[in-house]
């Protein structure tokens, strides 16, 4: 039965032929199992330049928000630490106006304050102490509109890493006969990772002496004057350094700059 069925193929060729069948028609080549069409070489290579182009104008606007939404997500879980760690200090020592804030002026050794009324509370990885080791805080950083931003890693500013990986500093202002904030934090939410810029993964919380504790910079003045919306919007843009942005961020779950 075998060889009949090789016997016939010739058969049908040749009735193909005669019956003016081209031998293509009988193919694939240009139609597929079904009769439908199929695409050509050109049409397919069009596509993928079309998909290719999409992507590459939507896949990066995707990445960016992935990453500010990281950002967004680690300043709120900075915000918490901190606040845990005032807390912690309040139930220990009192308001924070009582604490004891008169080692200096303007720009004092920050140890002796940040050792006794904060550092216990820290889950702390590393500890840079205020000394220069650049171990705890990134070099190079910028503000928001790409201007250098101050150097941090000196001996008026304390430094450690906690065990998420998170970046704080401390800089003690003022004394015990100011209105003014007594002091600030400065925090990395991706460690000693890029972009290292004010206003992405840097933030920054000032302490105040009254009631207030410890707020997203900017969120009040220096005097503990709620700021208005649209001074902190002026100076969360990417043409200011970057510095009120922890609280835009924090009012609006968001990082829409």
């Amino acid at each position: 039965m075998q060889k009949e069925c090789v016997s016939r193929q010739p058969e049908v060729g040749a009735r193909a032929l005669t019956q003016g069948v081209k031998i293509g028609d009988v193919g694939i080549s240009k139609r597929n199992s079904t009769g439908a069409k199929a695409f050509t070489l050109a049409e397919v290579l069009l596509t993928l330049a079309i998909i290719g182009v999409v992507a590459a104008l939507t896949i990066p606007a995707v990445v960016t928000k992935v990453t500010k939404d990281q950002y967004v997500t680690g300043l709120k879980k900075a915000h918490n630490t901190i606040k845990s760690v005032e807390q912690k200090a309040r139930q220990e020592y009192g308001d924070i106006e009582n604490w004891d804030w008169s080692a200096g002026s303007a720009s004092p050794d920050p140890t002796a304050q940040f050792e006794k009324y904060f550092l216990p509370y820290f889950d702390v990885l590393k500890n840079c102490g205020a000394t220069e080791d650049k171990g705890c805080f990134p070099e190079g950083v910028t503000g928001l509109n790409g201007d250098s931003w101050a150097n941090l890693n000196n001996t008026s500013h304390y430094k450690i890493i906690t065990s998420d990986g998170m970046s704080w500093v401390y800089m003690k202002s003022g004394n015990s006969a100011s209105l003014a904030v007594r002091g600030w934090f400065f925090v990395d939410v991706n460690g000693l990772k890029g972009p290292n810029r004010v206003g992405r993964d840097i933030f920054q919380f000032a302490i105040f002496p009254s009631n207030l504790g410890i707020k997203p910079g900017c969120s009040y003045d220096n005097e503990g004057i709620l700021m208005p919306t649209s001074s902190i919007n002026g100076r969360c843009n990417t043409s200011t350094d970057g510095s009120c942005c922890a609280a835009k961020v924090l009012a609006e779950g968001t990082m829409n700059y």
